[in-house]
């Protein structure tokens, strides 16, 4: 039976903290499929226990349930994640309620400006990227879906922390590490903040040289039928002489007439 803490608050009453549910035995096993990236493709048991600081049995045991799955394959001891973990990406994606829709509009948009247009979620203190139509010109920053940029450093996460609540805002900012990537970077909470404050205030984010010190972007919410911020939607290009007033005069009202489509087809 699930035990439960009791302690008092200041005026000696009792309290009772909520019991934890967690499975730890869960939680290290998927763990285990976190290890696999592109720069680790394949990987042993041994580099995965240590990788993680589990036992070689425990790994062990989870990789064979995963095989066993098709979670994950095996090649001479090597393993590598299997064609099924893609189920979950596209179970999760076509769950979305604007992902049907929004396909041919930033497509549309990205034919328009000839620039990479896409749209991202809130991870966390991560923007994950789960469309994108990308320009046809070669861009050396060009984030694939399912990848991942520091909320902090990009205009799409800008848009989607101003349109937390406090609290929900304060709890992801306290987690950020403001480690800077350029020196063009975000590099304090306060200036974080009055980053976001700039962009609820507007209702849009422009950001230059934050996170690749050759590349800006834009980007505005969007937002469901009951006015709720699902998504922000972004376009990002290479900076030139006139950056922000192409971003801002040129770019920006199609923006918003691209999120407003995507709002209005839910």
């Amino acid at each position: 039976m699930q035990s439960i803490k009791s302690g008092a608050d200041k005026n000696g009453k009792s309290l009772k903290k909520k019991p934890n549910y967690e499975l730890q035995t869960l939680e290290k096993a998927i763990a285990i499929l976190s290890c696999f990236s592109t720069k680790a493709p394949f990987l042993s048991i041994s580099d995965i226990s240590i990788m993680l600081g589990q036992h070689r049995s425990s790994v062990r045991r989870s990789i064979s349930t995963f095989t066993k799955l098709g979670y994950l394959q095996e090649n001479n001891k090597k393993f590598s994640l299997g064609p099924k973990v893609l189920d979950f990406g596209y179970q999760y994606l076509s769950a979305l309620p604007f992902w049907g829709v929004a396909q041919p509009v930033i497509e549309e948009l990205s034919d328009q400006i000839n620039e990479t247009v896409s749209i991202g979620l809130l991870d966390r203190s991560d923007v994950v990227f789960i469309l994108r139509v990308p320009s046809k010109r070669l861009l050396n920053f060009d984030p694939s879906i399912g990848s991942r940029v520091p909320a902090h450093l990009h205009s799409l996460g800008h848009v989607l922390l101003a349109n937390l609540t406090n609290d929900e805002q304060e709890k992801i900012i306290n987690s950020i590490n403001f480690k800077s990537i350029t020196k063009f970077s975000i590099k304090d909470k306060a200036s974080l903040l009055k980053e976001i404050e700039l962009t609820r205030r507007q209702g849009w984010s422009f950001t230059s040289r934050q996170y690749e010190e050759q590349y800006c972007g834009i980007s505005v919410p969007i937002f469901s039928k009951d006015n709720q911020n699902i998504a922000a939607l972004n376009v990002s290009f290479v900076i030139g002489s006139d950056a922000n007033r192409r971003a801002i005069e040129d770019i920006l009202p199609l923006l918003k007439l691209g999120a407003r489509k995507i709002n209005e087809s839910l």
